[in-house]
């Protein structure tokens, strides 16, 4: 299932640069991505997965990621 929120984040498509650092922060897996050529971005693939942590709205340094 992708959406663009959990019930604590949620994510700009618009404004992801693609960097992946949330990727790798996130420690429970929320986070997915679109990878090609012409179409690159973050997106959130396990809505139900989110803890509330908040590392990725931390990490994102494009404000690709904000706080609900």
């Amino acid at each position: 299932m992708n959406t663009n929120h959990t019930p604590f984040i949620e994510i700009n498509t618009r404004k992801c640069k693609a960097c992946w650092e949330c990727l790798d922060i996130c420690p429970q897996h929320v986070l997915g991505k679109v990878n090609l050529f012409f179409h690159k971005h973050a997106l959130i693939v396990k809505p139900e997965n989110c803890i509330g942590c908040m590392k990725c709205v931390k990490t994102c340094t494009h404000g690709a990621l904000t706080k609900i």
